[in-house]
């Protein structure tokens, strides 16, 4: 009994990262808060009044196309470019443009490490600010 209103505020969590698939909302439609680990913090830091810099460039990239955020969900969910071209039904190189022109408009590479994360903690970030608190 104890244990109620930490595992629905947990649950609450982990609904504010779930996704609707869509291209403006693309990422996983179930998140299970245990496997967040330190994602979960995101979620208690975040101003919705003042967005980070690179959500407001991840809006920004997201605005020059409808295919933007998905090729980042992708890229970022898998291994290798083929393998994220494979989950997108584009060809690798179609992809590897893609990138080019979204790195342009984010203003960071994303294909490097850092990139990459700081494009995945966007990615969260903006799931967040979208869902204040859980539907």
């Amino acid at each position: 009994m104890l244990e109620l209103p930490r595992s629905w505020d947990r649950a609450r969590t982990a609904l504010r990262y779930a996704a609707e698939g869509t291209d403006e909302d693309p990422g996983p439609g179930v998140v299970l808060f245990e496997e967040l680990g330190t994602l979960a913090l995101l979620a208690d830091a975040l101003d919705p009044a003042s967005p980070p810099d690179d959500v407001r460039a991840l809006e920004k990239a997201a605005r020059s196309g409808a295919w933007v955020l998905r090729t980042l969900v992708e890229f970022t969910s898998h291994t290798s470019l083929r393998l994220a071209a494979a989950a997108l039904y584009v060809h690798h190189s179609t992809l590897k443009g893609r990138l080019t022109s979204i790195e342009q408009s984010l203003g960071f590479p994303v294909h490097e490490p850092q990139g990459r994360l700081r494009v995945q903690l966007a990615l969260a970030a903006r799931r967040l600010l979208l869902y204040p608190v859980a539907r």
